[in-house]
């Protein structure tokens, strides 16, 4: 039964997968916990499951027989294409809205009003009374008799904060009537039957098409079908009037507008034409102005002028460069003359002679030499041809410059013409721009007047066509079977309810439940032992008082042996000095009646490991977490069981604020502990004997004790641990809780070992975690811990299916039989 903290493993067999060794390891949801908290929280998921399932399995029944009934219609109904081009209509998918505006329309106020100005069912008392069943009048009336005075604080709040309300007269409420019939006040009886009528009705898409089902659930299947019937009659009613009147008012307005459009588009040609007029903008019939005309002509004259001038320049820089150098120039040339441009036949065969004049000279020269008979008539002939030459250059150069002031003076003249046409033009571009506004105007009015009157006819072809885009595709039949109450589904919806809310409590109850029970939740959270189970002993009745012998001396103290047979039978002898002896009380000890239990096993574990612990004697401390009666109940069975087959057991009571064991023993009024801890006597002459069992108690005593005496308790319990090694086997300490208190700490730094006593399902987790964590010293002390009134009918809900724990509820028998 004894547990110890297993070493930590930290490698993740997922390591190397996600990672690497050096990663966190991998959180996943242990399922087996899972279902051991479900089988834990079964009653807690399952009751309100029964319970709201059985109270929608009674509403259901008790609730009267409905009947639905059905008819649908199609929103897109399919026309012919000829008749769909003549009337407009767009055969267009219709998308999801349209569908949403549909059934907004049909649970429409407006629509209820239509469908019971068809049937009249304001006037059916079946209809505006229909039956209800017991339960529902029931609940309304319970639910009402409770909120009574909740509603009269209301009424009398708002009767005090509303101001009082003038009544308008009944002459002008008429007056208002007949002018605005929207505002005309509505029957109570016909506005509570429109209520029903939206209440019931229902609307659904049929599948994936563009049909609607209107469906009314009544308890007169005569009313249900006579419904349904009325608001699909009354839908397609309401579309046709409808778009009838939209077409009818968006005519006439396109109808005054057309008249405010050409108005307007007059007006604005109007103010063009004016505007040009008075300031003589002349316009073409292009489309352009008179002058802007002349100036591109200007420019475009201008253009070509400078070309002129400048090929005349060119002309006169060529008979320039060759009439620079005269006749010698011409003469001594080196080169041939060449002249570009148009020219005269006779300049060109004067040119062509001198150039060929004077190639010849050039080659006799360069072949026979100047010295050659010839050379001296080819300069005579070359200089004779170069006068003639020069003169006719001349002449083309006067001729060329007359050309270039010419052009000069048509490029200066056309400058003047164009700067003069330009000012022109910017005197009036203000003009010109306010033309410009006012003729786009004048077009923008026209086009739009031309768009409003195409559409104009085109709606009035639509207001004059009698066919609509909506047809009924059935009509709803009297049903002849009721359609409720759902029984299985109002019965399953309240089931999964309550399935739904036991387990939100149920986690919740997880969430908060933090309490040690099992020897994992303690070996988990600290390095404590775990070392068993003390279930609930049957309490035990205090038998009458009898004469005991006397004790005689205790035998002097022998070396331990294995057998413990050989010591004092159990109630023989109280090891004490033979000049005392001590008074005995009847209590008994509930676990030497329940040798075989397991709360005498689990003791028997603590004894292991108590000597394991070692020590002569054996001095160990019980204490808990926090205050908690059962541990000095602990403390005693443990003593009295040590107490079997040895000379005897010293209990002493520590506890001098609690004083649990005095109180439970009823030695809460015998001197003791912090008696003799004051010095007012010796501790030996303070003992008092269980009967029939080898148990000493030694009280907790009349003193309360003060905020100093933690210290000096802890070392006379060190003294008189020393000074009972010679009459007392072992010797059991009742410790104050550890925690709030500083008594417990205070006492247990002078014990060797002590044992640690938790209240099962009522200690937190978090405080065996933390309360010896800053005390290493005590922690090794600790020989473990056990959980006391521990149920194991219980414990099992916390265990899981592989737990050793599991056998103690099943050991049950064996442990009867090794009793008998």
């Amino acid at each position: 039964m004894p547990r110890d903290l297993k070493p930590f493993d930290g490698v993740s067999p997922y390591g190397a997968s996600y990672g690497g060794g050096g990663g966190a390891p991998v959180q996943t949801i242990d399922l087996r916990r899972v279902m051991v908290a479900l089988r834990r929280q079964r009653r807690t998921i399952l009751l309100p499951a029964v319970l709201l399932g059985g109270l929608g399995l009674t509403y259901a029944l008790a609730k009267p027989e409905t009947y639905s009934a059905h008819s649908s219609l199609l929103l897109d109904s399919n026309v012919n294409r000829s008749v769909q081009q003549a009337g407009g209509i767009d055969t267009a998918a219709l998308p999801s809205e349209r569908i949403e505006n549909a059934r907004v329309v049909l649970e429409s106020d407006k629509l209820a009003y239509d469908v019971l100005d068809r049937t009249g069912l304001q006037d059916n008392p079946s209809f505006m009374d229909p039956p209800r069943s017991g339960f529902t009048t029931a609940i309304g009336q319970a639910i009402s008799t409770v909120l009574r005075p909740v509603a009269w604080v209301r009424d009398q709040i708002t009767l005090l904060t509303t101001p009082a309300e003038v009544e308008a007269p009944a002459g002008l409420a008429a007056d208002a009537a007949r002018m605005d019939p929207s505002i005309a006040p509505i029957d109570p009886m016909l506005r509570l039957a429109a209520m029903r009528l939206r209440g019931d009705i229902e609307i659904y898409r049929v599948g994936q098409s563009s049909a609607v089902a209107v469906s009314f659930t009544s308890h007169d299947p005569v009313i249900a079908a006579e419904v349904a019937n009325a608001y699909a009659d009354a839908y397609v009613q309401d579309i046709l009037v409808t778009n009838a009147e939209s077409v009818g008012q968006t005519n006439a307005w396109m109808r005054t507008r057309l008249n405010e459009l050409q108005a307007q588009a007059s007006a604005a040609a109007d103010a063009a034409e004016r505007f040009a007029a008075e300031n003589g903008l002349v316009e073409l019939s292009s489309g352009g102005l008179l002058t802007e005309q002349a100036l591109n002509e200007l420019n475009s004259g201008l253009t070509a002028a400078l070309t002129e001038a400048a090929r005349a320049q060119a002309v006169l820089d060529t008979y320039d460069r060759a009439v620079a150098g005269g006749v010698e120039g011409l003469t001594n040339s080196d080169s041939s003359l060449a002249i570009g441009g148009e020219m005269s036949e006779e300049l060109r065969a004067r040119l062509d002679t001198y150039n060929d004049v004077r190639a010849r000279l050039q080659r006799l020269l360069s072949t026979s030499g100047p010295d050659h008979p010839q050379v001296a008539g080819l300069r005579r002939t070359l200089a004779t041809t170069a006068e003639r030459l020069f003169v006719e250059l001349e002449a083309m150069r006067a001729e060329a410059q007359s050309a270039l002031d010419v052009a000069n003076a048509r490029v200066k003249t056309l400058q003047e013409s164009v700067e003069q046409a330009s000012q022109r033009n910017s005197a009036q571009a203000a003009n010109l721009v306010r033309l410009r506004a006012l003729q786009e105007e004048a077009a923008t009015l026209s086009a739009l007047y031309q768009q409003t009157l195409t559409r104009s006819q085109e709606i009035e072809q639509q207001q004059s066509f009698p066919v609509s885009n909506v047809r009924i595709l059935s009509y709803a039949q009297v049903p002849t079977s009721p359609s409720g109450p759902a029984v299985v589904r109002t019965v399953l919806a309240a089931t999964l309810l309550g399935l739904f809310f036991g387990m939100g409590i149920a986690a919740l109850r997880e969430w908060r439940d933090r309490a040690l029970r099992t020897a994992e939740d303690l070996t988990e959270h600290s390095g404590l032992r775990f070392l068993g189970y003390l279930p609930m002993l049957p309490r035990m009745r205090r038998s009458r008082p009898r004469p005991h012998p006397v004790p005689r001396p205790a035998p002097a103290p022998q070396a331990p042996s294995s057998a413990p047979a050989a010591e004092a039978p159990m109630g023989s002898t109280l090891p004490v000095p033979a000049r005392v002896r001590p008074p005995v009380i009847p209590v008994p000890v509930p676990v030497l009646h329940y040798p075989d239990s397991v709360y005498a096993e689990t003791l028997r574990h603590v004894r292991l490991a108590a000597e394991a612990a070692g020590g002569s004697p054996p001095v160990t401390g019980v204490t808990s977490f926090h205050p908690y009666e059962g541990r000095s109940s602990v403390a005693f069975n443990l003593a009295g069981q040590l107490g079997v087959g040895l000379r005897s057991v010293l209990l002493i009571d520590a506890d001098s604020r609690a004083r649990g064991l005095s109180r439970m023993l009823g030695l809460d009024r015998k001197p003791g502990l912090t008696d003799a801890v004051a010095g007012r006597g010796d501790w030996k002459d303070m003992l008092v004997g269980i009967a029939d069992t080898n148990l000493v108690v030694l009280p907790c005593g009349l003193e309360q004790g003060g905020a100093s005496d933690d210290l000096l308790t802890g070392r006379t319990l060190a003294q008189i641990a020393a000074e009972a090694g010679g009459d007392f086997s072992r010797v059991i300490i009742d410790v104050p809780p550890l925690y709030p208190v500083a008594q417990g700490r205070a006492i247990l730094q002078e014990l060797p070992q002590f044992l640690i006593v938790s209240e099962w399902g009522r200690t937190p987790r978090s405080m065996a975690e933390t309360v010896l964590a800053g005390d290493p010293r005590l922690e090794t002390r600790c020989l473990g811990v056990v959980y006391d009134r521990v149920s194991l009918r219980h414990l099992r809900l916390y265990l899981m299916p592989e737990a050793m724990e599991n056998y103690l509820g099943r050991s049950k028998s064996y442990f009867s039989m090794k009793g008998r």
